[in-house]
């Protein structure tokens, strides 16, 4: 008996050691070399990939052409999974690897069309523009022919990555910049579903426009409408109507608004908040030298969507943020310019109600005479299932989104499927020269060929900060922005010609400035410019407070260091809730735990520190105050409303106070006591009944989901991160939080530069997650500490893993 228990502990003990053998064998797999000499074939002299203590990577080459070669080198070794995932969205072949559960975000990737649009504009490209993304993929192609490193994701789903190529880059470029815009189309939807309730004119006191001030650039900066060739007199006026009035059938808006939606689980498409850049003079610095700081702000996911390199070559030498999968430093410095950007807010996507021929479905009415749709067919395969056939149709504005919803099937019958909406999107034009305005940033020397790069940016359209090492600043706007003859961008519109876009604004008449006498320009999506500028860019500026706050602490201090710069990138002080809480603070309370949590606000400093019970309270009373409207908009989420109109409706004692569904007609005092209480019940229920355990950090967390693994609990834990953070959407360490009770955390700095021009070397740097994507890695995960508490690290620290590329010897 004893022996025959020894054997089965014996085999007990062999099956734990086969499993663990199995795990470091699977574990090791996904650790490609880092270190040593590696033949390859396809460059032309050696490539040094040199990696630091934090990972950040030096890339040393003897031609531009190596060097770009290495970064794609370097991008698959360390992201070859997330290249992997990102080009499946772009291609819309997620449903490949995922299965079924996919297959409706896949049909409306296909009709969007980014890999059909990428592989248009890659025709077009310039030859140089071309080269490089050909020598970028050939990198990543030479890793996946070299190396049989493969991240844990791929074992996991079984997955082989194919071979890389040119327009994999554009289409990913392509989601980049959806991800900035998409709130345009999104925006039109629940416009159209809020007017289709309550009536355009109500409808629109949900959207006030922000205040006048501040802008980026200041009236008497920028051209004088004289110099524009035309009058304003000469712009039409602008305004829609209900667009429930143009069309036979009623467009099924909350139907389309759930698939524009569909992207928002992958982190792209949600509501953002934005970005914060600003650039200061000599004459504003210690040191007498430009500083430019920069942190966009996107939706938080691992891996991270930045990856920190510094590429060294004759004729090239660039450092700053990469975009794994593109061959281009998008945000950083050369030796001699330095530049940063956010996204210019501009409206560049428009819905268009397209008028069917009742009799033939396959005709629409275009500027007086019936056209018929471009037609085409894809097909999806499905992990696990039958294949799905995609029928997609195209107007002269663009793809017919409404074809994406469920009964568009039979769109050959005359009266089937849905109304016709097609959207119009900057991004689907067939031109697009996006990639090549970065490349020539890379080796721009001054603000004239910096601008000469900026013309040829089309989408995202951008705000641009720049320095130089001979004390110059500037700021330019950039990208496609569309001209409207007659409607102002905020609600769908005929598509039958009048309201078709009539160009773009030139290039040279975008806002710009260079060395303003004030010493400084900030940026943070505010008004680009006033109304007196004469074209209009959109109707949604966000709301400025995060620029206000920028401004208030430059205009502070005489001289400003590096260390000060960094300091304004983590201020957590609100100005939303200094103009909201005036309002606030004569509230009535009900009950002692009301009084208890009025008292402490009385005394709060407005800062959103993790530590402060008083942020957790305003909060939570921020967002049952955001419930205001919910009775009126019946089944459409009320969501995140905007401040403005929060703001507004109290200081007016407005009809929005009163709760529809009541006999009672309340003040706006009363809803101020009542969303109190509830406020204070929410914290309770996530904190516990006792004030002093109320923290703004304990209920307020930044997730960074997993793109496929967040979903599946016993992964989760290990591929998603989360931290605690602190600041609110208003604040320029911005933390801005759902509204839903969960305050949690889904978009935000997604990297942090402060560049110095005095001395390059100096200059900070932070990632939000890690440089690498496998999870087994420390560098999954090493920033995050460093980007939660506001800490930064350089490019100066040498290299402790070096890995040298060299051409194969031919035999």
């Amino acid at each position: 008996m004893r022996s025959g228990r020894r054997r089965a502990l014996a085999a007990v003990a062999a099956l734990l050691a086969g499993v663990v053998l199995f795990a470091a064998a699977v574990a090791l797999s996904t650790f490609p070399t880092r270190e040593g000499t590696q033949p390859l074939a396809g460059i032309a002299g050696p490539i040094r990939i040199e990696t630091d203590s934090h990972g950040l990577v030096t890339i040393r080459a003897l031609s531009a052409g190596d060097a770009i070669f290495g970064l794609g080198y370097a991008h698959a070794r360390d992201r070859l999974w997330q290249m992997e995932f990102q080009r499946r969205i772009a291609a819309g072949r997620l449903s490949e690897i995922l299965g079924k559960r996919l297959v409706e975000t896949d049909r409306f990737l296909r009709t969007i069309g980014f890999r059909r649009a990428a592989e248009t504009a890659l025709a077009r490209l310039s030859a140089e523009a071309r080269s490089q993304l050909d020598s970028y993929a050939a990198g990543v192609n030479a890793f996946l022919a070299s190396s049989s490193g493969r991240p844990l994701e791929m074992r996991l789903l079984r997955v082989e990555p194919e071979l890389f190529t040119a327009a994999d880059s554009l289409g990913w470029a392509k989601i980049m910049a959806w991800d900035l815009a998409s709130g345009n189309a999104a925006g039109e939807i629940r416009r159209a579903r809020i007017a289709a309730v309550l009536g355009a004119e109500k409808a629109a006191e949900l959207f006030p426009e922000v205040p006048e001030q501040p802008t980026i650039v200041q009236d008497d900066e920028w051209k004088t409408i004289s110099d524009f060739g035309f009058r304003t007199s000469d712009l039409r006026s602008r305004g829609v109507s209900s667009p429930e009035s143009r069309v036979a059938s009623p467009v099924p808006w909350a139907a389309l608004e759930s698939r524009f939606a569909l992207l928002d689980d992958l982190g792209f498409g949600g509501e953002t908040v934005g970005s914060n850049s600003w650039v200061l003079s000599g004459s504003r610095t210690k040191s007498g030298r430009p500083i430019l700081a920069n942190d966009p702000h996107l939706g938080l996911r691992t891996p991270s969507v930045w990856y920190l390199a510094r590429l060294e070559a004759p004729g090239l030498s660039v450092a700053g943020a990469t975009l794994p999968g593109i061959p281009s430093v998008i945000i950083g410095h050369n030796a001699r310019i330095a530049w940063g950007l956010t996204s210019l807010e501009p409206d560049v996507q428009d819905l268009f109600l397209e008028r069917t021929d009742p009799k033939d479905r396959s005709r629409y009415f275009h500027a007086g005479a019936w056209r018929s749709f471009q037609t085409r067919t894809e097909t999806i395969r499905v992990r696990g299932g039958r294949e799905e056939i995609v029928r997609i149709r195209e107007s002269v504005h663009g793809p017919i989104v409404t074809d994406v919803l469920d009964g568009a099937k039979t769109l050959g019958e005359p009266g089937a499927g849905s109304p016709a909406v097609a959207l119009r999107w900057t991004g689907l034009d067939p031109s697009d020269s996006t990639t090549e305005a970065f490349q020539g940033m890379a080796t721009a020397r001054n603000w004239s060929e910096f601008l000469s790069a900026a013309s040829r940016l089309d989408a995202p359209a951008q705000n641009l900060v720049y320095a130089d090492v001979d004390g110059h600043i500037g700021y330019t706007a950039s990208g496609l922005v569309p001209i409207r003859p007659r409607a102002d961008g905020t609600l769908p519109v005929p598509g039958t010609g009048e309201d078709d876009w009539s160009g773009y604004i030139p290039f040279e008449s975008l806002p710009r400035v260079l060395d303003p006498p004030r010493g400084f320009v900030a940026t943070a999506n505010n008004r680009a410019v006033s109304r007196r500028y004469p074209y209009p860019i959109t109707l949604d500026w966000p709301e400025p407070y995060r620029a206000a706050r920028i401004t208030e602490r430059i205009l502070a201090v005489p001289r400003i260091g590096l260390e000060d710069v960094a300091a304004i990138q983590q201020d957590r002080v609100s100005l939303q809730a200094r103009d909201l809480m005036p309002l606030l603070l004569d509230t009535r309370p009900d009950g002692s735990e009301a009084a208890r949590a009025l008292e402490k606000l009385k005394g709060w400093n407005l800062e959103f520190s993790p530590g402060s019970d008083a942020a957790a309270i305003y909060a939570a009373w921020y967002a049952k105050l955001s419930e205001m409207p919910q009775d009126e908009l019946k089944e459409i989420p009320a969501g995140n409303v905007r401040s403005r109109f929060l703001i507004q409706a109290l200081a007016t004692e407005s009809p929005w106070c009163d709760n529809v569904r009541t006999p009672a007609k309340e003040s706006c005092g009363e809803w101020k006591s009542a969303s109190l209480s509830r406020a204070v019940a929410l914290l309770e229920e996530k904190m516990g009944a006792d004030p002093a355990g109320w923290k703004w950090g304990k209920i307020h967390h930044a997730r960074f989901p997993h793109g496929v693994f967040d979903r599946v609990p016993v992964l989760r834990a290990l591929f998603s991160l989360e931290a605690e953070a602190g600041g609110d959407a208003s604040t320029v360490n911005v933390g801005s939080y759902r509204r839903d009770g969960s305050f949690l955390m889904t978009d935000g700095p997604s990297y942090r530069q402060v560049l110095d021009l005095s001395d390059f070397s100096r200059s900070l740097y932070v990632n939000t997650t890690g440089q690498s994507g496998n999870v087994l890695d420390r560098h999954y995960r090493d920033f995050l500490p460093l980007w939660r508490d506001g800490r930064y690290v350089t490019f100066g620290e040498g290299p402790i893993e070096t890995l040298t590329l060299t051409p194969a010897t031919r035999p």
